[in-house]
């Protein structure tokens, strides 16, 4: 009997086991069923490929243990919740554990990512792209390479130019640096960003002048207001000098007074300046005195005769605040983000101007395309075009799927659940939403999650993983308890729900556990406030090493800036330490002097490149002469020079070999020849590996050294599990892991944001715009009611996104946590609960556990639970770096196919074209050497070819009748393609001009002498004259059996 489709949701907060839930529901799917092959209909989708790979790697190998007739817990579970029993699992397993490897294409456990480009692949020639358009990962570059572009352009394009002068004014007034390049690097940064490439797809018909118009237009209205303020501020100023009252005769220090001062100053007012709703108002509207309390009678009288035009002057100043402040505020916000705005607007015009030039499409913008091209498609259609029909839907962290993503998927996922025995499983956790900047929402699983939300027409079924398996019961009971004491702090009921409810985690087996929280005091000096959170956490790292290795330990930061200030501190006190800064290629010295040496070879004048070089090579070869005198010998000379001096100290880098051998073998060379390893260097050889990977797109040293800029802030090295050091990430770096003791330093602001910007829609007319990207302030909330609800959502996502930070990062422990913040309180014991330093001090008062002196909390028994056992080792460490010049491998290289077929045909035709190559290679006689020991070592030639070749090519250069043509002095074009008048190309072999603008004409001739050969020279005077050349000699140079120079 068929079974009805199902729809189930499951909240799963940290530790609940949500793998192990989506491993055991997918192998149901693929045990119940009698196709074999069912696992080809089934799509589990996760968010990063380290998760698709562990979830692919624990169905099989449950798949395996299950044929074996091993019974584990999962194994008892399946049992438990199916009709079947172990014999028919066991014979299942096997069949469809073959089936997978047999078909392994077809076993879709995959990213979000995968899927959408797979989608894109398939509709490429209905989206207008070619087939075979490359997908670029790196949209950094990408964005980097628009930037260039647009810098460019200044001063050979008006506006731009005076665009940019602009931009760069702007960033001088805020008192920043006027050099853009960098600012404009990370600012548009912004484009790539999901939430944001709609909007500026909206402002693509938008010309450079319309951002000048509207920038000219609302100065003018400004300017105006502004007038119009101050004419009445000075008015009422007057009026009451004239009456001969001083504001000191006013009530409450002149308020009154003061209130008009503002408005001849509006420009320098903050918004939150001017006001209505205050005391003053309150005194006017309910006619209270306006003079001072201890003005004499005089004086009072002089002011209660003026109160009354003084009060028809402040309703008037409300109504003029009423009907123009708030735009105003938004003509001002504007105006401030207007430049910026037009910049950005021009980068995107570059950027897809590059990728439809270089057939490029981003990964970031396939959802947008789906959206836009592909999802209103019948689902079955979609379906056949991508190859696979989906009946099973399973997707993890789903709190992490953005809004276009799962809009994309809904057609199909409803397509199946149309079906019977259909099933959709989401997975996620709204507290472990953390990707906001990636287009992850949390709102759209909470929602999800509820009794609320259902895209679909059948029953949802929201299911809660209420047991923590990850962590020991003190840790689940104090975040329970933490965090369900932050709900309060959230504004929006939604999310203040989902702390209180989503905080009750059930303890597993594992008893005990250990929670610190410290407080740090202000330090009196400057180093020591600087350097008190990494004090601490090397004080917790030295209690600790006595029960626990180092590899057990994690300190996690907020940002990658206080982690390398971690790592650097815990490195210099002698702790092993490996972080994402330590793991990358440019932190090791040996990688650094192979990048200086390039440096120095490519540009002899760089002193700062020789002087990193000879500080290095001091220190590697021990040398005993002092630094000084070592830098003063080398400073200056030649790199020749250097190299052979420094064989004495048993370098053997030879230049000469270096010059001529290809890429990759040039930084062997550097290897070898500087001896900078004897074993095996994870650093080094991951570098070759980029060496070589670069080399297969033709790369050169200069090449080479750009992309090496470019990147070397992300090139690192992957570290093994069972390195005993303590390991330093990020909060977003550890989501999804587990470590046994976590140390968190950290207070951070909640509400706040660097340079935030938010996309405005409720715009007056007069803009001509139908949205603008302005800054996020308090100013948004003042200018409309549109302006409030964009600025209160944004302040409860800033407050849910960080609270949701620090739950992942309180969640990471299994055994111990420690917990190092700030003691952020008032001299009135009040703490600042916009930090989290405030909201773990209220908590601890809320508990009845706070004390104004005391600095450390412990909850549970610092000891620890389980038993300290050394893992063994699964790395295999290779003692012995291997590193041998190619030619003494004794391997031949055949590049050319007329020595594979040993044809008399082809010997005469592979003779004739590798002559013409080689020699137009050939400048100068000087080149011969070079360029023949170069066709020898890329295989072209052997070594008995390469001396016959070589006294060939010496013949020619030193031949009577053209030694002239090969001198150093001769301006030589080789093989350069000419257009003649008829449009008909010509390809001399070889053109000589000499000082009197007078050209030989040289063309080489392998074969017999032929008449042919005479027309073709002619040819190439004509077309020579007809632009303008005198023609000096025109030579045939016949190669044979002897060099033969015919003059034409």
């Amino acid at each position: 009997m068929q079974q009805l489709s199902t729809f189930q949701v499951y909240n799963a907060s940290a530790g609940s086991g949500k793998t192990f839930t989506l491993v055991k529901q997918y192998l149901k799917v693929l045990l119940t069923s009698d196709d074999l092959f069912m696992f080809q209909k089934v799509l589990a989708i996760t968010f990063t490929n380290k998760a698709a790979g562990e979830m692919k790697a624990r169905v099989l190998s449950s798949l395996e243990e299950f044929s074996e007739g091993n019974i584990g817990d999962l194994l008892k579970i399946i049992l438990e919740e199916t009709d079947l029993n172990q014999t028919i699992i066991q014979e299942r397993s096997k069949k469809i554990l073959d089936a997978i490897l047999q078909n392994y294409a077809a076993f879709s456990i995959t990213t979000i990512d995968s899927f959408t480009h797979k989608i894109i692949k398939s509709f490429a020639h209905d989206l207008g792209l070619s087939l075979n358009f490359e997908v670029e990962m790196d949209a950094i570059s990408l964005l980097n390479e628009a930037v260039d572009v647009l810098i460019s352009k200044i001063g050979t394009h008006k506006k731009l130019t005076n665009l940019l002068i602009d931009y760069s004014l702007d960033k001088a007034d805020d008192d920043k640096s006027w050099d853009i390049s960098k600012d404009l690097n990370d600012f548009a940064r912004v484009l790539l960003n999901e939430d944001d490439v709609k909007h500026f797809r909206k402002l693509a018909d938008k010309e450079l002048d319309d951002f000048f118009e509207l920038k000219k237009k609302l100065q003018k209205a400004n300017t105006e207001i502004e007038a119009t303020y101050k004419k009445l501020g000075e008015e009422v100023l007057q009026f009451i000098e004239t009456n001969g009252v001083s504001m000191a005769d006013f009530a409450y220090a002149g308020e009154v007074v003061k209130h008009f001062q503002k408005f001849t100053k509006l420009r320098f007012l903050k918004s939150e300046e001017l006001k209505f709703d205050g005391r003053l108002n309150t005194t006017i509207e309910e006619v209270k005195s306006l003079s001072a309390a201890k003005a004499n009678p005089a004086t009072k009288q002089a002011v209660d005769g003026i109160s009354d035009q003084l009060r028809a002057y402040y309703q008037e100043s409300k109504e003029v605040y009423n009907s123009s402040y708030s735009n105003y505020l938004l003509n001002k916000i504007t105006l401030k983000s207007i430049i910026p705005l037009a910049v950005l607007n021009n980068i995107n015009t570059e950027l897809n101007s590059i990728k439809e030039d270089n057939n490029i499409r981003l990964n970031a913008e396939f959802n947008q395309l789906i959206s836009d091209n592909i999802k209103d498609q019948p689902a079955p259609f979609i379906y056949e075009r991508i190859g696979q029909r989906f009946q099973h839907y399973f997707i993890d962290e789903m709190q992490d799927t953005s809004v276009l993503q799962w809009q994309n998927l809904i057609p199909l996922i409803e397509n199946a659940l149309a079906q019977e025995n259909s099933n959709l499983l989401l997975v996620g956790d709204g507290k472990q939403a953390i990707y906001r900047w990636r287009g992850g929402k949390a709102e759209q699983f909470i929602a999800l999650g509820s009794k609320k939300e259902n895209p679909f027409n059948i029953d949802k079924e929201v299911k809660n993983l209420e047991t923590n398996y990850r962590s020991y019961s003190e840790i689940i009971n104090f975040n329970n308890s933490f965090f369900q004491h932050t709900a309060t702090f959230l504004q929006n009921e939604s999310y203040k729900k989902l702390f209180y409810e989503g905080n009750t985690q059930l303890e597993n087996s594992k008893k005990g556990g250990f929670v610190s929280l410290s407080f740090l005091d202000k330090a009196d000096e400057k180093e020591a406030e600087k350097t008190k959170y990494p004090r601490k956490v090397l004080e917790k790292i030295k209690g600790l090493e006595k029960d626990f290795y180092l590899n057990e330990i994690c300190v996690l930061t907020r940002t990658k800036k206080d982690g390398i200030a971690v790592a650097d501190y815990l490195s210099e006190n002698g702790i092993a330490i490996v972080s994402s800064e330590t793991l990358l290629l440019k932190s090791n010295s040996k990688i650094n002097f192979i990048i200086d040496v390039l440096y120095s070879l490519q540009n002899t004048n760089d002193e700062e490149r020789r002087f990193e070089f000879l500080y290095f090579l001091h220190e590697h070869l021990q040398i005993k002469t002092s630094k000084h005198a070592f830098f003063k010998k080398y400073v200056k000379v030649t790199n020749d020079l250097i190299f052979e001096d420094l064989k004495a100290f048993g370098v053997s880098f030879n230049f000469r070999v270096f010059q001529q051998v290809p890429f990759y073998e040039k930084i062997e060379e550097i290897i070898r020849g500087f001896k900078l390893v004897t074993s095996s260097n994870a650093y080094v050889q991951f570098f070759l590996d980029i060496v070589l990977e670069q080399q297969r797109k033709a790369t050169d040293i200069g090449d080479f050294l750009e992309y090496w800029e470019r990147k070397k802030d992300a090139l690192s090295i992957v570290a093994s599990e069972n390195t005993d050091a303590v390991q330093v990430m990020t909060i977003h770096k550890s989501k999804g892991l587990e470590f046994p003791v976590v140390i968190f330093p950290c207070d951070m602001d909640i509400y706040r944001q660097i340079n935030p910007k938010i996309w405005f829609d409720d715009l007056p007319k007069e803009y001509d715009f139908k949205e603008l990207l302005i800054d996020y302030k308090k100013d948004l909330s003042l200018i409309n009611a549109r302006g409030l609800e964009i600025y209160n959502t944004r302040r409860e996502a800033l407050e849910l996104d960080n609270f949701n930070l620090l739950y992942v990062a309180l969640t990471r422990a299994a055994e111990q946590l420690h917990i190092v913040t700030e003691k952020k309180i008032s001299a009135k014991g009040v703490e600042n609960k916009s930090y989290y330093s405030g909201i773990f001090i209220n908590y601890l008062k809320e508990q009845n556990l706070w004390q104004a002196d005391c600095l450390e909390y412990r909850f549970g028994n610092e000891l620890r639970v389980q038993k300290k056992e050394k893992q063994a080792s699964l790395t295999v460490v290779h003692e012995k770096f291997i590193s041998t010049p190619w030619q003494e491998h004794n391997i031949v290289l055949l590049a050319s196919s007329s020595k594979l077929w040993d044809t008399a045909q082809g010997d005469a035709i592979g003779f004739g074209n590798l002559f013409h190559e080689i020699l137009s290679k050939i400048i100068t006689n000087k080149d011969v050497e070079s360029v023949t020991n170069q066709y020898h070592q890329k295989g072209f030639i052997d070594e008995e070819q390469l001396k016959s070749i070589k006294l060939e090519m010496s013949a020619i250069v030193n031949h009577p009748k053209l030694t002239a043509y090969y001198a150093e002095d001769a301006v030589v074009f080789n093989e350069r393609e000419i257009v003649d008048v008829d449009n008909q190309v010509i390809i001399p072999d070889r053109l000589v001009f000499n000082h009197k603008n007078q050209v030989a004409i040289i063309d080489y001739k392998t074969g017999h002498p032929s008449n042919e050969h005479h027309q073709q020279l002619l040819k190439y005077e004509r077309v020579l004259k007809s632009m303008g050349f005198k023609i000096d000699k025109k030579l045939l140079v016949y190669i044979y059996d002897k060099i033969d120079v015919v003059e034409v």
